[in-house]
């Protein structure tokens, strides 16, 4: 629960400070929450936010009002739970990997390690290839 004990405004501040606004409005949220509105007060402690701050609480007021609680009915709740619980139950039954599937991993793993074992090969005989070719290259005599 959030509490604003002191105003900590700065007057003549023409931008309104932003984090300043969402700690009050969080703030007045709390206490709407517990049924204590306390719109004047917000206005009294904090006037240099009056402008910015008046229509906020009063929208927040308006949500407020308008927003029911919401009781689900002992049905729902039942076939909810149900519901979950089944679902629950059938993710818990992940069928266990059988054993063809057991061998398929280390033979693609395998396959990637030789595939990479022979490319590997190729490039150090193609480097190898070409220092060779280089170091044998006939020198011809410019004219």
């Amino acid at each position: 629960m959030r509490m604003i004990t002191e105003a900590g405004t700065q007057k003549g501040n023409a931008k309104v400070s932003e984090r300043m606004l969402t700690e009050i409005l969080a703030a007045h949220a709390d206490h709407l929450v517990r049924g204590e509105a306390k719109e004047a007060q917000y206005l009294t402690l904090f006037p240099d936010y009056r402008e910015e701050l008046a229509p906020l609480l009063e929208l927040a007021q308006q949500v407020r009002e308008t927003l029911a609680s919401v009781h689900p009915s002992e049905a729902f709740r039942r076939r909810l739970r149900q519901e979950l619980l089944t679902t629950a139950r059938q993710r818990a039954a992940v069928p266990l990997p059988t054993e063809r599937s057991r061998w398929r991993q280390p033979w693609v793993i395998g396959a990637a390690a030789l595939g990479s074992v022979i490319s590997l090969a190729s490039a150090v005989g193609v480097i190898a290839y070409l220092r060779r070719a280089k170091a044998t290259k006939p020198v011809t005599a410019a004219g």
